[in-house]
């Protein structure tokens, strides 16, 4: 199986997914994904008030190089729920497969977690101690949305798509 087609075998089981949830669980689902969302938003505007466009356009996006394993669960199922297409280019190898040339494709809140996450030492370098604070606990909070949803659904949601979509148990219905 190549990505493209793991992607579009994790997408229809995701979908799967969401159409088999009790009422009650897909509510909580809803509460946890807002959760999610609004812990990314709130890190990338951490990063983004450091001048972080500055620092990425010079650096030409080296963090985003081999991309593909940075869509986990979780994050897409953020963005199918929020009924938001994703389109994933894997023959540009080794740039990110969900990028395009003026930069990321999502807006923050519905980029990868891996992606928001990570911190290069230049962007580091002009974080306070405040700033510091802020990402620890958006993180935490973003950490445990992840779990919860795992718990929850009885998935792993912070799987790679990739990988997950290509595990025995993981075929969408036919």
């Amino acid at each position: 199986m190549d990505d493209l087609q793991a992607w579009h075998q994790g997408v229809a089981r995701l979908g799967d997914l969401l159409a088999g949830l009790p009422a009650g669980t897909g509510q909580m689902l809803t509460r946890l994904l807002t959760g999610y969302r609004k812990a990314k938003e709130a890190l990338a505007a951490v990063i983004a008030d450091v001048d972080a466009t500055t620092i990425c356009r010079d650096c030409c996006g080296q963090c985003c190089l081999n991309g593909k394993y940075r869509m986990n669960v979780f994050d897409a199922l953020a963005r199918i729920a929020a009924n938001i297409p994703t389109t994933a280019d894997f023959s540009q190898k080794p740039v990110c497969p969900y990028g395009t040339e003026a930069g990321c494709s999502m807006e923050p809140g519905y980029r990868p977690a891996d992606c928001i996450l990570f911190i290069c030492d230049a962007i580091d370098q002009k974080l306070s101690v405040q700033d510091r604070l802020v990402l620890a606990a958006e993180e935490q909070a973003l950490r445990r949305c992840l779990h919860e949803a795992s718990t929850l659904t009885g998935e792993q949601m912070g799987t790679p798509l990739l990988l997950w979509a290509g595990k025995s148990g993981n075929k969408p219905k036919v």
